[in-house]
């Protein structure tokens, strides 16, 4: 299970390498209903491909991400908004996180392969046959890969399937750690608490989610199904329901709304610039939401709202093994 949540995920490539084509088309059928598959049988295409790949990886634009001032949860909440937020790019299913690839290759050997990799984020899996435990132990002591499985093990398919999912994981957690130290203040548990991430992680699952991206006002992950249904994942802690209970009182809200919000069996979203109620609001009460309570590092209240999907290119594809 795991105990950090990303700040945002989506369906990019898994590369296989191998010169034995037989091995090869078995691997892509294996996995490909499940990742975005790229395969390569020959070294120096596979070679290009990923050097020649690269792209911007980073969730917001430098250029679009506001300069840090002020405290940290402020600065947050301009920068990751609808509009400064890359989602739904066309590259990204380009992105290539994880490398499989085969020790015995013929032009050059699988650890050599990975050190002529330019890109350092991308997380590599060698298969190894004829490499001795030794090879790929220092290989991985030295960062050149970071998971070894050898190739006639009984189970080998299973352990790969757990091994990819466990680091495109890292890899994403890794890609948005820089924003989450410049804009999560040091003291937050919310992404690294493992009640909270079991919960989490759990949902995606349910609701079959294969890309999800963290947004503010309020705290909420927008979350997007393999069927390209759209949800909101609003999570609360108690300071974020005293917030808007103070709001709410401020600004004379029903009193049936302050009793829901003050029982913590609801939660709102409110469709507001800033997420919190606004006098004139037409069935406020509509606007909340049951919630589950999550007992983790702190209380946290969530709750999974369906959402009506936004308008995105009709035209950028996702591969169909991740679609169906």
């Amino acid at each position: 299970m795991k105990s950090k949540i990303p700040l945002y995920f989506y369906p990019t490539q898994i590369v296989f390498v191998d010169d034995n084509h037989e091995f090869l088309e078995a691997l892509s059928m294996a996995f490909t209903n499940q990742f975005n598959v790229k395969s390569f049988d020959n070294t120096e295409l596979a070679l290009q491909y990923i050097n020649e790949s690269q792209r911007e990886t980073s969730l917001v634009a430098n250029d679009e991400k506001p300069k840090p001032q002020g405290d940290s949860d402020a600065w947050v909440k301009r920068v990751l908004t609808h509009q400064n937020v890359k989602r739904f790019d066309e590259m990204r299913i380009k992105e290539i996180s994880v490398l499989v690839v085969d020790y015995s290759m013929p032009s050059m050997n699988g650890i050599e392969f990975c050190e002529k990799i330019k890109n350092s984020s991308m997380k590599k899996i060698l298969l190894t046959g004829h490499a001795t435990p030794a090879d790929a132990v220092r290989a991985f002591n030295s960062n050149t890969i970071h998971y070894y499985l050898k190739k006639n093990d009984e189970n080998m398919l299973q352990d790969l399937e757990v091994a990819i999912h466990q680091l495109q994981h890292a890899y994403f957690n890794e890609q948005s750690s820089s924003l989450k130290t410049e804009a999560i203040d040091s003291g937050t548990p919310f992404f690294a608490d493992p009640q909270l991430a079991r919960y989490f992680q759990e949902t995606c699952e349910s609701l079959d989610v294969v890309e999800y991206y963290y947004l503010s006002n309020p705290s909420r992950f927008a979350l997007r199904t393999r069927n390209k249904n759209n949800f909101s994942c609003v999570i609360y802690t108690e300071e974020d329901i005293g917030e808007h209970l103070q709001i709410l009182s401020e600004e004379g809200a029903p009193p049936e709304l302050c009793s829901a919000l003050e029982s913590r069996k609801f939660v709102p979203l409110f469709q507001t610039a800033d997420g919190f109620y606004e006098p004139g609001v037409s069935d406020a009460i509509s606007y909340i939401h049951p919630a589950t309570h999550i007992q983790g590092v702190v209380n946290y209240y969530c709750a999974i709202v369906p959402e009506i999907a936004e308008t995105t290119d009709t035209s950028i594809k996702i591969p169909i093994g991740i679609l169906h």
